[in-house]
């Protein structure tokens, strides 16, 4: 099973300029428990990502970005945007996880800019 930490090694090994934390993805039109318990386990993931990444001695060269999960659920979403944001000294920038998966358009949108109103208009998005 690919860990945080190999997958953070995969990524330096190909000398990426931007790497992905390893997340938990499920379907955007999952619901109930198992949407909550993957935003957790990336926000965990993340924290592993980040401590493997900075040990590396590649954190200068290339970019870790967090992955913001959440499926449909705008407080999940928040929550975990929340979380990423209280690491945003230790990451580049963030990307928008778990949509085009089947969800209708306007919904789609509506995760998108909900997420940008939460971060500063400095910050990277991938």
């Amino acid at each position: 099973m690919l860990t945080p930490e190999e997958s953070i090694n995969i990524q330096h090994t190909i000398g990426a300029d931007i790497i992905m934390q390893l997340d938990d993805v499920v379907s955007s039109l999952t619901t109930g428990p198992r949407v909550e318990e993957a935003m957790h386990r990336s926000v965990r993931w993340l924290d592993r990502c980040i401590t493997q990444h900075e040990s590396s001695g590649k954190a200068d060269t290339q970019n870790l970005f967090a992955i913001v999960q959440g499926g449909l659920d705008p407080q999940l979403r928040d929550t975990c945007l929340e979380e990423m944001i209280s690491r945003k000294d230790r990451v580049a920038g963030y990307a928008i996880g778990g949509l085009s998966g089947g969800e209708e358009k306007d919904t789609f949108w509506r995760i998108v800019q909900k997420s940008f109103q939460k971060i500063d208009l400095d910050t990277r998005w991938a």
